[in-house]
This record gives C-alpha cells, structure tokens and sequence, in this order.
C-alpha cells in the first residue's frame, strides 16, 4: 500500500496499469490492494478508470 501511496503521490493521476508496473505487480492484484485504501479515489469507467490520492 504504501509503495502504491509513493506513486500516486509522485506521479499524480494514473491508470492501475502504471501503477502496477512500477511496483512489480499484476494489474488484478493492483486493483485488490487500491480497492482495500481509504484514501485512494477511483475515477472512470473500467478501462478508463484512473487513480488519484485523496486531499
């Protein structure tokens, strides 16, 4: 969670496929994690759906 929390915060809005790849990750597994934060909002439709940090 927290290598997922560095990468939002660095590189703001992204997609769950980013996200896995930097933290070595498949994209399914990404999604488990992300859906599990609090402070992680989704945004989008499925394959469109991006990920931001709540303020």
């Amino acid at each position: 969670m927290d290598k997922i929390r560095e990468y939002l915060l660095e590189n703001g809005k992204s997609k769950t496929s980013d996200i896995a790849k930097s933290i070595g990750l498949s994209s399914a597994r990404t999604r488990v994690i992300i859906a599990k934060m609090d402070d992680v909002i989704g945004a989008g439709e499925n394959r469109n759906r991006t990920y931001i940090l709540k303020e």
